[in-house]
């Protein structure tokens, strides 16, 4: 009976606690809220029964994840998913605040200023010490022209941000962007006396002043921040190049700002950003001239060979432009001159030797060699002589040789003088075990252009059995394969071109090199060709080795003349489909359109099933794009997406189709 009643006690203070706690309170000993009549009792208050239950960490965790995605849709522009994503949102009030900053760049991404600048307003109601509403209030009043009404903001934006300099920094931006130039200026002169900086955003300063046409305060303004910060140089240079600077407008700020570099208090960078500036307008003998006593001293040597190397990087992305013959140019007699005895130190002579070598690979490689190809050409070899001397090591010399020797045989037909240079090369000890395997490549290539097939066998066949080479080993191969075909070895050029084909199918030759095998294999089980048909066509083959294009045009024209009569044309005939390509590219590469577009069209029409089609669709629609015909090449760039979808290069093709106008 005791345990009994032990275990009804507690199971009323387990399911009424409440009540039991108040049956037993000290201040009500009589139990008195037992005797209360039920209208008496505490009313829960109805806007709290219409609050949500409390979220769990599970929705909170969807709801941060759907915020993110929400950010995301924002950065990337997509304003119909971000308005709707935004709309789902806001049925959670825990969110609310958050989503402002949201939906005020959802407005300005749709250009709704107006509406942006009510929500900022709003939301400063309650937030006025928020930077980030200041910011973006400003943004959008410089969008649709509110200056005045901007500057407050921005002056808001400063005074509530913690950090005043780099806050003077973003509304300089904005107002240098929404071309309120003036106020830029007017902007960075009153924070440089509350920031007490004096050189505050000269950059900035300079490039707005310049915008505005005042030119020789432009130029000392510059002229200043490179005395106090000389590195800011490369800054300045971009800023001015790729913004406000023209040198048909702005010969003033040049002459200021040269007179500027040749004061007692210059510190040279003012003499290499005009340098620069005269460069990029084309003037290189007068900046040569002003750069000329930089090169006297160990300071102001390392400054320009600085700025020389900054001016190199850059070299490689001019590729296209009418800077790249002033830009190498200037570099070549630079270089040359930091890489000569007039710099005795020999760290920085090795370092302009190398950047040197290096221009002369990026010129060759881009064909910026002057009016007279020739002539650079052999000045290139002497420049390159230079770098051997001094830098030895250098991993650009033996690259730019190489480079040298293909130009040497490829443009300017001398495929012996070539083979000469490379030979010389091979004596040198310091050349790199990698660069040994490409010379010999090279200087292979450079006896069967010179038409010598018998020593460019046995360089090619030597490297070809060197097993530390296996990827120019490979492209050995292929020549050889190529050089078999051409003297009439039918088998052995069919069975070479199959093991280059699988031993390397990553290689840039390995699908000729199947496409070559095949159509040998196939045309000597061919009933109405055979030997024949292939004797024919290797003859274009070793004029294509021997670097002869006029002598293989011809060759490939009698070929398919006597192919078409001799061949049953009711079957495919893989050769006869490669050699009409091949001469589609040789008439496309010597500006003869129309022939070039004949030849596409007979391997579109007549080999539907070929290997060549789509190929040939392809390269159709890039002449006629670049004969300005844009929509016969949309139609033959849709025709091949519809006809081969499996084409091995179609995404290539889809990209070429949405660049089209």
């Amino acid at each position: 009976m005791r345990y009994s009643r032990i275990l009804f006690l507690l199971v009323v203070l387990f399911v009424c606690p409440a009540e039991f706690a108040a049956a037993q309170s000290p201040n009500d000993p009589r139990g008195r809220s037992q005797q209360q009549e039920p209208t008496d009792r505490l009313e829960i208050p109805k806007d709290l029964k219409q609050r949500p239950a409390p979220m769990n960490h599970q929705s909170i965790l969807d709801l941060r994840r759907r915020l993110i995605e929400l950010d995301r849709l924002l950065v990337l522009g997509s304003i119909s998913r971000a308005e709707s994503l935004i709309k789902d949102l806001e049925q959670h009030s825990a969110l609310r605040r958050e989503l402002v900053t949201r939906k005020i760049k959802l407005a300005q991404l749709k250009e709704d200023h107006l509406e942006a600048i009510r929500l900022c307003r709003d939301a400063l109601a309650g937030q006025a010490r928020n930077p980030g509403l200041w910011r973006s209030l400003a943004e959008s009043q410089l969008a649709v022209d509110q200056p005045d009404s901007a500057m407050h903001s921005i002056g808001s934006f400063i005074a509530t941000n913690p950090n005043g300099r780099s806050a003077t920094m973003v509304g300089v931006d904005l107002l240098q962007k929404a071309g309120q130039h003036g106020m830029a200026v007017t902007l960075i002169d009153t924070m440089r006396v509350m920031l007490v900086e004096v050189r505050l955003l000269g950059r900035q300063r300079a490039v707005s002043l310049l915008l505005l046409d005042r030119q020789l305060e432009a130029a000392d303004e510059v002229a200043a921040e490179l005395r106090s910060n000389p590195f800011n140089i490369s800054l300045l240079r971009i800023e001015l190049l790729e913004g406000p600077y023209n040198a048909a407008l702005h010969g003033e700020f040049l002459e200021r700002l040269k007179d500027r570099s040749g004061e007692p208090g210059a510190q040279g960078a003012e003499a290499l950003l005009a340098a620069n500036l005269m460069v990029a307008s084309g003037d290189v003998d007068g900046a040569l001239a002003l750069v000329e006593p930089q090169f006297v001293g160990r300071r102001s040597i390392m400054a320009l060979l600085q700025n020389t190397i900054l001016l190199v990087r850059e070299l490689e992305l001019m590729e296209g432009t009418d800077q790249v013959q002033p830009s190498v140019d200037y570099l070549l007699v630079v270089l040359e001159k930091m890489a000569g005895p007039v710099n005795r130190d020999l760290i920085l002579r090795q370092r302009a030797a190398d950047q040197l070598a290096h221009v002369c690979e990026i010129a060759l490689g881009v064909g910026a060699l002057g009016p007279d190809p020739r002539q650079a050409a052999d000045r290139f070899g002497e420049l390159l002589a230079l770098v051997r001397e001094v830098h030895p090591t250098s991993e650009y010399l033996y690259s730019s040789q190489i480079r040298l020797a293909a130009y040497t045989r490829d443009v300017l037909l001398e495929p012996e003088l070539a083979a000469r240079r490379l030979e010389r090369l091979l004596l040198n000890l310091n050349l790199p075990t990698n660069g040994v395997a490409l010379v010999r490549l090279t200087l292979g290539e450079c006896y069967l252009a010179a038409g010598d097939t018998s020593r460019g066998r046995i360089v090619l066949d030597s490297l070809g059995r060197d097993p530390q080479f296996r990827q120019a080993a490979g492209h050995a191969h292929f020549h050889l394969a190529r050089l078999d075909l051409a003297q009439g070895h039918f088998a052995t050029s069919r069975d070479r071109f199959a093991v280059v084909a699988m031993d390397n199918p990553g290689a840039p030759y390995a699908n000729d090199a199947l496409d070559l095998g095949l159509a040998i294999a196939e045309e000597m089980d061919n009933p109405s060709g055979g030997p024949t048909i292939l004797t024919l066509y290797s003859g274009s083959v070793y004029f294509d080795l021997t670097a002869k294009p006029a002598k293989r045009t011809a060759a490939l024209e009698e070929f398919i003349a006597e192919a078409t009569l001799l061949l049953d044309l009711e079957e495919p005939q893989h050769l006869l489909e490669r050699a009409r390509f091949e001469l589609a590219t040789l008439y496309r590469d010597g500006g003869r359109t129309n022939e070039a577009l004949a030849q596409l069209d007979r391997v579109i029409a007549d080999h539907p099933d070929g290997r060549y089609p789509a190929r040939a669709l392809e390269m159709r629609g890039s002449i006629l794009q670049a004969a300005g015909r844009p929509e016969e090449a949309r139609r033959a760039l849709e025709r091949l997406l519809a006809q081969y979808p499996e084409y091995l290069f179609i995404d290539d093709v889809r990209d070429e189709l949405r660049a089209l106008p």
